[in-house]
């Protein structure tokens, strides 16, 4: 039953609708419906009056026949104007027939469902358009009131109580039914919106993206940057069945990012089967390396239980360094949060001349964190645009002595 609600609701979508276009087809469709629906009351509440049986008739067929050429055509827009016309016709016409503003018992009021929808389905700008053409239709309607009034008989006031009765209620609650789906179904959207968001970068800077910051750049004098790498992975890739790496990964990445929350660390992001991550960024703290050796250690423990429990080859190299960082979000269709200078390229050296199975920190980051680590000297590593650093294994993680 969702799956036939979605199919009928869906006539106008495409696969590029993002979620707002999507959202104002299907209550313009959601009304075509209704309008196919709600006109066949019309001889129960008028029983004998022409007029309702014209209405009853017509305007199902129109409506229905409205859904099947957008359903063909997908042209949403005039779909929508065709929808829109047809309800402010039929209210005008209504009123003419039935003798002015008291005879139809107001059926005017009716009209505005066009404006609504206008407005739910073609967006603010065509919804203000369409709203003019109601208030000129209600203008015209008691301008001529006067002429209709005196020549046309007014209904039994049984049956005008009735009418009063429905031109009062079932409008204004479309309108609040309408209304409602369309806040509920954006409230949903804004909420997938904003998971995605935060998925994306630190739930700090998309609140400050979502007040309306446009350029976000921070200086952080106090970091530590982790890069972490599969060892064997593109070997591994090769031989495997291709849905199985993106599950390994897609398994073990999940796992890091909680991890990461656990830790405190904000993870940056993946790139093919490496992952970067920060602490102390965007939210400063001072013990950033501890957090970001304990992560490490995690990490690392990690990957030794999917080794032992799938028998996959790999091992992770971890690289650590501790700086200052500049960081900013970048990018407009993908946005990211990205971290640049000297810590960050000491970190991906750190990890790339690493030893697998083994956190390989900078010397700033093991004078941060000597006091709680033991640590192992190594020969002074070459980094690209700074020269020879003294660098440091951590002793004890992952069971490496």
């Amino acid at each position: 039953m969702r799956n036939l609600l979605e199919r009928l609701l869906g006539l106008a979508d495409e696969p590029t609708d993002n979620d707002d276009l999507r959202l104002r087809k299907r209550v313009g469709v959601l009304a075509g419906y209704i309008l196919v629906i709600l006109p066949l009351q019309l001889p129960f509440l008028g029983p004998g009056l022409p007029t309702a049986w014209v209405v009853a008739v017509s305007m199902p067929l129109i409506s229905a026949a409205n859904l099947f050429v957008l359903a063909r055509t997908r042209r949403f827009q005039r779909y929508v104007a065709v929808l829109v016309l047809m309800v402010l016709v039929f209210a005008a016409l209504a009123e003419v027939s039935l003798g002015g503003l008291n005879g139809s018992s107001a059926a005017i009021v009716f009209a505005f469902l066009g404006p609504v929808l206008a407005l739910l389905a073609l967006g603010p700008r065509r919804g203000t358009a369409w709203f003019l053409a109601y208030l000129a239709v209600v203008l015209g309607v008691i301008a001529v009131d006067p002429v209709l009034s005196s020549r046309i008989e007014p209904q039994p006031y049984p049956l005008r109580l009735v009418w009063y009765a429905a031109n009062l209620i079932i409008p204004l609650a479309l309108t609040f039914a309408m209304l409602r789906y369309t806040d509920v179904r954006r409230r949903r959207a804004e909420e997938r919106s904003d998971e995605l968001l935060t998925n994306a970068i630190p739930a700090t800077i998309a609140a400050r993206l979502k007040r309306g910051e446009k350029r976000i750049a921070e200086r952080y004098p106090e970091t530590t940057i982790l890069f972490a790498d599969l060892v064997g992975f593109t070997p591994w890739a090769a031989q495997t069945d291709p849905a199985n790496v993106v599950d390994f990964l897609d398994s073990l990445f999940s796992r890091f990012d909680e991890l990461a929350a656990t830790h405190g660390v904000e993870k940056i992001k993946t790139i093919g089967d490496s992952y970067m991550a920060v602490a102390g960024a965007p939210t400063a703290r001072p013990d950033h390396a501890q957090a970001a050796i304990s992560f490490a250690r995690a990490m690392l423990a990690e990957v030794d239980n999917v080794r032992r429990d799938s028998s996959v080859p790999l091992e992770l190299r971890v690289g650590l360094a501790s700086g200052p960082v500049v960081a900013g979000v970048i990018g407009r269709q993908r946005i990211l949060f990205d971290l640049w200078g000297d810590t960050v390229n000491i970190a991906s050296r750190m990890e790339s001349s690493g030893v697998p199975g083994r956190i390989h920190v900078a010397e700033s980051t093991r004078d941060q964190t000597q006091d709680t680590y033991s640590f192992e000297r190594r020969d002074p590593v070459e980094v690209k645009g700074i020269g020879r650093l003294t660098t440091y294994l951590l002793i004890g993680s992952s069971g490496h002595e």
